[in-house]
């Protein structure tokens, strides 16, 4: 039985690299392979090979790969940010979850704003979201940047 929100393989990896330092941190030292098993039991698996190979058979488009640089547009502002982390939800289902570079305001009020810098949402393979304003403007469109660099 597995985990029907399973992340890529390159997410599970930077899950078991960031367990390590956490423990490193705490004094205790774990092996990259022990950080592996764990993580893998963590979403229902026996040991990290079956893991990979179901993340394999689930992984997200080439494109929403973690540390890729992206554009677009969250709640009707701009953004450029980079991918935390993305996981196959379906054939045609992605859940992202983004960090922008510089928070965007998602309130339309004059009195008082809210200013995010991480999101995740469910969005198509189309890097569109479902979900949308009242204008019908898609809560979340993410375009890929191949040459884009942090400023």
């Amino acid at each position: 039985m597995y985990s029907k929100h399973l992340p890529n393989l390159a997410n599970m990896k930077a899950l078991a690299r960031r367990y390590r330092s956490i423990k490193q941190g705490q004094g205790r030292q774990v092996s990259h392979s022990r950080a592996l098993e764990l993580i893998a039991r963590r979403y229902g698996f026996f040991d990290w090979n079956t893991a990979a190979a179901q993340a394999r058979n689930l992984h997200a488009p080439d494109w929403f790969q973690a540390g890729q640089h992206v554009s677009g547009r969250y709640m009707g502002h701009e953004f450029q940010g980079s991918v935390v982390a993305s996981t196959r939800l379906s054939e045609e289902e992605v859940l992202i979850s983004l960090e922008f570079w510089e928070p965007v305001d998602v309130v339309t009020s004059n009195h008082f704003s809210h200013k995010r810098r991480r999101v995740s949402v469910k969005i198509g393979i189309d890097g569109r979201s479902q979900e949308c304003l009242s204008g019908g403007i898609p809560h979340l469109e993410v375009v890929e940047e191949r040459n884009m660099a942090r400023p």
